[in-house]
């Protein structure tokens, strides 16, 4: 198509040459031409179906703003981002076909598919509240420093100190629905919603 076009565009053929030779529909090949304030790439590759609801740089956005969550290990599930689409396109007065207050399942599967190289539905690991807030350098050597004052002032005998955490108690739910995260990170932690 784009050699169709500049073949005419450079008047070296006329347009029932040029569309017999690279086999391209005449109104296509006039429509094209036509625009002849626009580069020849420009006007052979728009894409194709329907425009994006949001702008490049909103949905950008969208995509920096579920990613920076699913880092502080507040991911969010399909209905969540769905949800919060919606909000979105009201805040910003972009007309809009989302019914429900959510925006459909087919612009979450067409924006997962706009973005797959950054976004994916990814299964968490469930992370207490505890963990996240407290497993950091100055809280663990803050722990062993305590605990090591503690053992100077009591003389604890080996036979009386438990190791806690293998009871087997659980504080982290156990069955976790899918979120959207970050494609190719190893291991996504989230914290259950009794730990928020």
């Amino acid at each position: 198509m784009k050699d169709a076009v500049e073949a005419v565009r450079n008047k070296s053929m006329g347009y029932k040459k040029a569309m017999k030779t690279f086999s391209v529909p005449r109104t296509t090949l006039r429509r094209l031409v036509k625009n002849s304030e626009e580069s020849t790439d420009l006007v052979v590759q728009k894409p194709l179906g329907r425009r994006p609801i949001f702008p490049h740089l909103l949905e950008k956005k969208l995509v920096d703003y579920l990613l920076f969550m699913e880092a502080k290990y507040y991911g969010f599930t399909r209905i969540d981002v769905r949800r919060i689409t919606y909000q979105l396109a009201l805040k910003n007065n972009i007309p809009n076909q989302f019914r429900n207050e959510v925006a459909g399942r087919a612009w979450l599967d067409y924006f997962l598919s706009r973005h797959k190289n950054e976004l994916s539905l990814r299964k968490p690991m469930g992370t207490s509240y505890a963990r996240v807030q407290g497993f950091n350098r100055e809280a663990v050597k803050e722990f062993f420093d305590i605990l090591q004052a503690e053992f100077e002032k009591t003389r604890y005998l080996p036979d009386r100190i438990y190791n806690v955490d293998e009871t087997g108690l659980t504080i982290v739910q156990t069955k976790i629905p899918y979120i959207v995260g970050k494609k190719g990170k190893k291991q996504i932690g989230v914290q259950p919603n009794e730990a928020r």
